[in-house]
């Protein structure tokens, strides 16, 4: 079994031989887009469903589609073969597409500086393990989410927002951050969705929220297991809470002062909706 590899000039390489120019627009401006991908059973999970979004993306920010699905689905399927995992364990892909190299030190773009090669769109590939375990979570007071961004509906290459809602939380001992959007709703965490169950009723908050429209949502609420809506930075303490998200599924036990008393077995609700 490998660990991790890459897919990137047209090759294949271990993720330490990957590279990016110093002057490509995602390193030097975050100027690039993703989607990450769980492999289970040796197959990527809702694979055409993340390649939909990703197309979503690139249309809504902008980026040149050079997107062929065909040689995108080949190449995974190479390298979940690479990865040499067995039935048992998990692993994950992340589709990276930068918009390229910079022609100088605006963020100006041209009809240069969007031009696709393969240095600036790459695969990675990596063994994973899932974790189930509770956790806590602070609600931000520094960080917003703006519900009115075209950022809030896509998988971009900077994570700032998420790292300083991160670092907040962390200070203050809880484990991972709750943000809210400039309506003080409920809106997301720093990498995950929001399930909340009340009143024997799932609910996620609202995609008009800003809050990512996560592949896992979508499908539950597709399969009518969740419901849409706008809910409060306000907890009761019999209330589920889930942070969700491809490659994960944790039940958040506190917020705040507020201790959250149910259990909920997260590993029987995932292997439910991978069914």
């Amino acid at each position: 079994m490998r660990q991790n590899l890459i897919w990137q000039d047209n090759s294949w390489n271990s993720i330490d031989k990957g590279f990016i120019s110093i002057k490509d627009r995602g390193l030097r401006f975050s100027d690039g887009i993703i989607e990450t991908i769980l492999i289970r059973n040796n197959k990527p999970i809702l694979l055409d469903q993340h390649l939909e979004r990703l197309k979503k993306t690139i249309k809504l920010l902008n980026y040149k589609d050079i997107f062929e699905t065909i040689r995108i689905k080949s190449i995974i399927i190479e390298g979940i073969k690479k990865l040499e995992l067995n039935h048992k364990e998990y692993g994950s892909i992340r589709i990276n597409y930068s918009r390229g190299i910079n022609k100088g030190r605006s963020i100006k773009l041209n009809h240069f500086d969007d031009q696709f090669t393969l240095n600036n769109f790459w695969i990675e590939f990596y063994n994973i393990d899932i974790d189930f375990s509770p956790i806590s979570a602070h609600i931000s007071k520094t960080e917003k989410r703006n519900e009115h961004s075209l950022l809030s509906k896509c998988k971009t290459f900077s994570y700032m927002q998420s790292i300083q809602a991160l670092l907040e939380a962390n200070n203050k001992n809880f484990d991972d951050s709750l943000i809210l959007n400039t309506r003080d709703e409920l809106c997301c965490g720093t990498t995950f969705n929001l399930l909340m169950k009340r009143n024997n009723k799932w609910l996620t908050p609202r995609k008009d929220s800003g809050c990512l429209p996560g592949i896992m949502i979508n499908r539950l609420l597709k399969l009518n297991l969740v419901e849409e809506a706008f809910i409060k930075p306000q907890f009761q303490e019999d209330d589920i809470l889930l942070a969700i998200n491809s490659l994960s599924c944790r039940q958040i036990k506190r917020v705040n002062e507020t201790k959250l008393t149910k259990d909920f077995n997260t590993k029987y609700y995932w292997d439910l909706i991978y069914i």
